[in-house]
């Protein structure tokens, strides 16, 4: 996996500024959690980082190379949306396979890559389940999987727990962190939900009004607040931390 680094990047829509000169890096095998209130600019981040949306200044470089003026399909980048994207007609193995048949994957190595993701991600036995046969856990489990087939440089994830309700979301949000954990993905994540920051974050990055404003590790996050926007981002964590 590769280190993601992001200089003075600037995307706005007319006069209006949705991303203001944000600086931010990723490294290599490391989750970062960018959080910060809906219409912050956080998604524009992660579409301009992919190629969807062309930045209007500033660089993004993965591995010390600038990507700004290569198309999608050569950045090596695998986006996972907030409704997780998958074909609701296809099976969890089609699905998860979908990339390596569009890239002319032989047939031998597409069987033995989805077989190794599907027990990577716990759904070994679960590949000929369609769609709408799965929870939503399983769901983003096989957008995962889908995402991580292609051998990605980077990985980004748009709100990956949104749609978990929140009777299971406590134990799919522990096993996301797991899976990202051990397959090692160099993985850049929006959440506005500072409980799921905390948890999946090896460090998370605070962005108000375009800018990253405060870049720390879980616990210093919450020992050095830098500010009281900060302060009110990660308000709820201190009400959790001492209630349990």
């Amino acid at each position: 996996m590769a280190y993601l680094k992001i200089e003075r990047l600037v995307k706005g829509y007319g006069a209006t500024k949705i991303i203001d000169e944000l600086n931010l890096s990723v490294n290599a095998h490391e989750t970062m959690v960018v959080m910060g209130p809906s219409g912050c600019g956080k998604t524009t981040l992660l579409l301009t980082i992919l190629g969807a949306v062309k930045a209007d200044q500033g660089d993004i470089i993965i591995d010390e190379k600038p990507v700004n003026d290569l198309p999608i399909e050569e950045r090596g980048i695998a986006y996972v949306p907030q409704d997780y994207g998958l074909f609701p007609h296809l099976t969890a193995y089609d699905n998860i396979s979908f990339g390596l048949r569009v890239r002319n994957v032989s047939e031998t190595e597409k069987i033995s890559r989805v077989d190794l993701l599907l027990e990577a991600v716990d759904l070994k036995g679960m590949g000929e389940r369609k769609t709408r046969q799965l929870s939503g856990g399983e769901k983003q489990r096989v957008a995962l999987a889908r995402a991580l087939a292609i051998s990605p440089s980077i990985l980004l994830l748009d709100e990956p727990l949104n749609s978990i309700d929140e009777a299971t979301k406590e134990n799919v949000r522990k096993r996301l962190k797991e899976i990202l954990t051990q397959l090692k993905a160099t993985t850049l994540c929006v959440v506005h939900d500072p409980e799921d920051a905390f948890i999946l974050g090896d460090r998370i990055a605070i962005m108000h009004d375009g800018r990253i404003i405060q870049c720390e590790t879980p616990n210093r996050l919450l020992e050095a607040p830098k500010d009281d926007v900060v302060r009110r981002l990660i308000a709820p964590m201190y009400v959790l931390r001492k209630s349990s």
